[in-house]
Parts: structure tokens; C-alpha cells; sequence
């Protein structure tokens, strides 16, 4: 039987827009449930204490959550920006990597003897997947690459070698170079 969903639903989800923001903005800068609702009361809408502790607590969540999505895709962005050859798989992991050492390093006696070990070590593994898999991408697109100015070099350079050997000659030494330093995508 599936689990059915209370929806929440507020007196002051019902207010209308411009009303419904002033009583989100006073919650913001740190108003007192008293002072939304005697705001509230001068616009003629009356309402109870828990109802505005209920929609407090909720929207405060709702309004942390979000920015801290923002902050995590922020500095998802400045690693992307610090390293342009950084895709955006690799900033996630470095992010959620960093995000894991930070909670595992600071959870205490007590809590560790209620983490489900198994749930901990499926996502540990996951993450270490998603890792190795990313990397063992990396060198078959590097080892597809270098076969492939191997063959070219094979194939356009014998002719390029007997035609014009000084230009095969500067060629050759221009594609080892990228081949030594590792072409990337784009670049």
C-alpha cells in the first residue's frame, strides 16, 4: 500500500502574493512570530500563534535548503572556473568528497553508533565508482587519441616524409609535443 502525503498547506500560503512576501521577508530578517501576526492583523487577516510557528519553521527550512544548494553550486563554480579543463562530474565529486570528509571528521561518539553502516559503505562505494569509473574514461579517451595521431602519423606522414621532409620533420615534433602533454577536448 503506498504511503499517502499529508500536503501542508497554511493560512499564509492562501494570503495573496505581495502580502504572502512581506510575511517571508519579515521571517527572514528575524520578526517575531508576535510582530507577523500583529502585521497581519492591520491587513485584516487573523491568525493563530502555531499557525505562523508551523509556517515559520517550514519556510526557514525551505529558505536553508536553498541557499545552501546555492552555495554548493557556487563553489561547484569556482572549482569549474580554478580549473577550466575540470568538468562538471569531477567538480561534483571534489564537492561531495570535501562534504563527506567534513561530516565524517566532525561526528561524535554518539552518532556514530547510530549510522547504518550498510547505507554508509553502499555510499561510500558508490562514490569510489563514480571515481574510478570517471578516470578509467579518461585514459581510454587518452589512449583512443594517441592511437589515432599514431595512425595518422603513420598513415599522412610516410608520404608527407618523402615529399617534404623538413615540414614532416617540424609536424612530427609538434604532434609528439600535444601527445606528451595530453590533448584535451576543446583545446
Amino acid at each position: 500500500m503506498a504511503e499517502r502525503r499529508n500536503r501542508k498547506h497554511s493560512k499564509i500560503d492562501g494570503l495573496p502574493p505581495d502580502l504572502k512576501a512581506t510575511v517571508q521577508q519579515m521571517l527572514l530578517d528575524g520578526d517575531t512570530y508576535s510582530e507577523v501576526i500583529a502585521y497581519l492583523q492591520t491587513q485584516g487577516v487573523s491568525i493563530s500563534m502555531s499557525s505562523v510557528c508551523r509556517y515559520a519553521q517550514a519556510y526557514l527550512a525551505e529558505h536553508e535548503a536553498l541557499m545552501m544548494a546555492n552555495a554548493n553550486l557556487q563553489r561547484m563554480m569556482d572549482e569549474v572556473s580554478k580549473y577550466p579543463d575540470l568538468d562538471t562530474t569531477e567538480a561534483i565529486i571534489r564537492i561531495v568528497s570535501h562534504n563527506l570528509l567534513n561530516v565524517l571528521s566532525n561526528t561524535s561518539e554518539e552518532d556514530w553508533q547510530e549510522v547504518d553502516l550498510s547505507k554508509l559503505l553502499k555510499e561510500t562505494n558508490a562514490l569510489v565508482r563514480a571515481s574510478a569509473y570517471k578516470k578509467r574514461i579518461a585514459l581510454q579517451n587518452q589512449d583512443a587519441l594517441d592511437t589515432g595521431l599514431d595512425a595518422v602519423k603513420g598513415l599522412v606522414f610516410a608520404e608527407l616524409a618523402k615529399e617534404r621532409p623538413k615540414l614532416y620533420q617540424q609536424l612530427a615534433e609538434y604532434v609528439d609535443g600535444k601527445k606528451a602533454t595530453g590533448i584535451t577536448e576543446g583545446g
